[in-house]
């Protein structure tokens, strides 16, 4: 069987910042796991803002219709994807502005004929301080890919910092811990989904 393919998606400025380090050990569980990987910074690419065809014309919202920039051109790695890893830095209880746009340039494939679905997600929100609406930007994430059809393995919504006491222990930072075995279980379930075929809109 081809080895899953697991696409990281870096929203923040800095390559080896808290969201890239959380990103990095998602995708390292994966790749212990078989999986091929890939990080994309979308600081390094160059972005023109989604259109906005949808609400004029849904005919128009479509990959063809795209201004080509940094995002169309990483539609083929999206596409190829089996799973697909969310990261961002938390900006006013909110995503970066960036990963803002990359799920709006989402949008086309979701129209076209919901190309996302049934692909697995990750989603990673972090602040360097204990900055409030890590959930709520977490959740904006989430969902719009879940409205796309995504599907998304147990402890695979993360932000940071966060910690957690448990009956048997106390947990200082739950992504870190929880980040390389999301990677892993990314892959068994992408696995699973390989030989057993779904319909998922039939």
């Amino acid at each position: 069987m081809e080895s899953p393919f697991i696409l990281g998606i870096n929203g923040s400025p800095h390559h080896e910042g808290i969201t890239c380090e959380l990103l990095n050990l998602v995708l390292s569980g994966a790749s212990e796991a078989g999986a091929e990987t890939r990080v994309v910074h979308l600081y390094d690419l160059n972005i023109i803002h989604e259109p906005g065809h949808y609400s004029q014309n849904p005919l128009k919202a479509v990959p063809a219709e795209m201004p080509h920039d940094g995002i169309v051109e990483l539609y083929p790695e999206i596409l190829r994807a089996d799973g697909l890893v969310f990261a961002t830095p938390v900006y006013w209880a909110n995503m970066s502005g960036v990963m803002k746009d990359f799920i709006d340039h989402l949008t086309p494939l979701e129209n076209d004929g919901f190309k996302l679905e049934g692909k697995i997600a990750a989603f990673i929100a972090a602040s360097k301080e204990n900055e409030r609406g890590l959930e709520m930007a977490v959740m904006s994430m989430v969902t719009a890919l879940a409205q796309m059809g995504v599907l998304i393995p147990p402890n695979s919504v993360m932000w940071y910092p966060g910690g957690w006491n448990t009956i048997s222990k106390k947990v200082n930072s739950w992504a870190k811990e929880d980040a390389p075995k999301v990677g892993r279980n990314m892959v068994k379930l992408i696995g699973i989904l390989k030989k057993n075929k779904i319909k998922w809109s039939s």
